[in-house]
């Protein structure tokens, strides 16, 4: 038993380090300029056993952020006030995901870059999971205004979740790319966005 416990305790140390120093070589110098051979040495890992916890570079730029992004999912959608209106609620939920894009642009323009045509890999599938957890929270929140009768279209909530969703995607890269644009800009934007997505959920 200590010895599984040992050794355990040596994988979650190595994946830690492999966390640790991808996370930081991405930060600061970006998923084009750095390499896994950097990041292996960094973490004072060999090449094969680097590949143990993720199948590629890209992937491992996704576990450089996994777990700090499924936290913050959980715990946003652990927040919500459903009393009030639902575009309040939406902004408020996506305020929490740009604050957390914009601790490192660099990082996060390189995260979602990589996200949107490449979803392969352990780490991937996880970065997808959490996804569809923040899609289905949003549907939750539709849900419950359908029930306060703020949401009367015919299309399901899943579907409507979606458009939401993706609207914050889209616009969240748009505001990423612009270097000085402060947090409260870009969530302005995104209201005015998800104000004209409310206004079609309010029509049967």
């Amino acid at each position: 038993m200590g010895v599984v416990s040992l050794r355990e305790q040596n994988k979650s140390d190595k994946l830690k380090r492999i966390q640790e120093a991808a996370r930081h070589l991405f930060s600061t110098r970006g998923f084009d300029a750095t390499s896994t051979r950097e990041i292996a040495d960094r973490a004072r890992v060999g090449l094969a056993t680097l590949f143990l916890y993720a199948a590629d570079k890209r992937d491992l730029l996704f576990l450089a952020a996994n777990d700090d992004l499924e936290q913050l999912t959980q715990t946003v959608f652990a927040e919500i006030n459903y009393d009030t209106p639902l575009l309040e609620q939406l902004v408020e939920v996506f305020r929490k995901f740009f604050e957390f894009y914009a601790k490192n642009r660099l990082f996060s323009r390189d995260l979602l870059r990589e996200l949107t045509f490449y979803t392969s890999g352990q780490q991937s599938e996880r970065f997808q999971a959490t996804r569809r957890a923040t899609i289905a929270g949003v549907a939750k929140m539709v849900s419950q205004a359908r029930k306060q009768n703020a949401v009367r279209c015919a299309s399901s909530d899943a579907d409507i979740a979606e458009v939401i969703f993706y609207v914050f995607a889209a616009d969240v890269r748009r505001w990423l790319g612009q270097e000085k644009t402060s947090i409260a800009v870009g969530l302005q934007h995104l209201r005015t966005l998800l104000t004209i997505v409310m206004a079609g959920l309010d029509r049967k």
